[in-house]
């Protein structure tokens, strides 16, 4: 897992006005329906940059005006909900979230969730972003629905503190080993508990340092699927783990060998069974899932499954259903179990 920075720009040079909100509402699509106003569309711009630091997400966002607006409906149908802790910088905005009137000065902290309704108007902005998965958040620190679409204002505590934190985050070094990014993202979370909590935060009690390595583990190597070179022996230099431990660690689901192998041969199936890679020559879809020859891949594929994978891609094309063996499912799931 890497914490480098993912930049995103959006500039008048790059199309005429409805390409360059088509790009925005791609881009905001997951959080609701963008809409910008004729007048304002002609200068729409952008820039975003995002990390990624385990779990959570930061990012510092800049754009002209556009209104979001996200229905009761398209709120009701967000699958894994987010808790997104955003730093005013300049501009304004005003808005609801639930049932709370929501007005954005600049050095205020809000709080949203993604599963609640909410429509902002948004002004000439530039903030900040952390983005929580709501169940960890729980976790630590109980419900979040008391502060959900709340504002802190810029004097307080809260406003100041996490808005310096993700300021920090952002400026961290470009690239962090794996450890030090899920340790900046344990310390993200700590932080929101002990600012948010009406009780002592859940986190100061009963971590386990063992799980929370082994789900920054999971998640390299879910993120390292397609490098052949993937093995224990650079899970531990990314980690600073001697063999045995990782071993220790990941002895609930076998060898290190087999797991990666399994997920990578899940994965594949998952991704042929779904009609994503149906036009994809074999061997680069075995290099997509870290396979240096089709040969090997298809051996595999066919010792996992029962049938190769062009015989999968067969059943596909044919209009057959087909499902994850189950096999296949429990490694997938424990994956993301994050």
């Amino acid at each position: 897992m890497s914490s480098a920075t993912v930049r995103q720009s959006i500039r008048l040079i790059d199309g005429d006005a409805t390409y360059r909100v088509a790009a925005w509402q791609e881009l905001m699509k997951t959080s609701g329906e963008v809409r910008v106003e004729p007048e304002e569309a002609r200068r729409f711009t952008s820039d975003s940059s995002w990390r990624r630091f385990g779990p959570v997400m930061v990012g510092r966002i800049t754009t002209t005006a556009f209104s979001l607006v996200r229905t009761k409906e398209v709120a009701e149908r967000t699958g894994l909900d987010h808790v997104f802790f955003n730093g005013w910088e300049s501009g304004r905005g005003v808005g609801a979230c639930g049932r709370r009137q929501m007005a954005f000065d600049v050095g205020s902290l809000s709080v949203t969730k993604l599963s609640s309704a909410a429509h902002y108007h948004l002004d000439d902005v530039t903030f900040t972003a952390l983005v929580v998965p709501r169940r960890l958040l729980e976790a630590r620190m109980g419900p979040v629905e008391p502060i959900n679409g709340r504002v802190f204002k810029p004097d307080t505590p809260e406003a100041m503190i996490v808005a310096s934190h993700i300021r920090t985050l952002l400026d961290l070094p470009e690239m962090l080993t794996p450890a030090k990014a899920a340790l900046a993202g344990r310390a993200s979370l700590l932080l929101l508990a002990a600012c948010f909590s009406k009780t002592v935060p859940h986190l100061v009690i009963g971590v386990d340092p063992d799980a929370e390595i082994m789900k920054a583990i999971r998640r390299f190597i879910d993120d390292h699927l397609a490098d052949p070179d993937l093995d224990a022996a650079l899970i531990c230099q990314q980690f600073g783990l001697s063999r045995s431990r990782l071993y220790r660690l990941m002895s609930a689901t076998g060898d290190v060998a087999g797991v990666i192998r399994r997920l990578r041969l899940t994965r594949a199936h998952r991704e042929i069974a779904a009609r994503r890679k149906t036009d994809l020559p074999m061997t680069e879809i075995a290099a997509c899932f870290g396979f240096r020859q089709e040969r090997s891949f298809r051996r595999a594929f066919q010792q996992a499954f029962g049938y190769s994978p062009a015989d999968l891609r067969a059943r596909v094309r044919s209009g057959a259903s087909t499902s994850l063996p189950e096999a296949g499912a429990v490694v997938d799931d424990w994956f993301n179990d994050l």
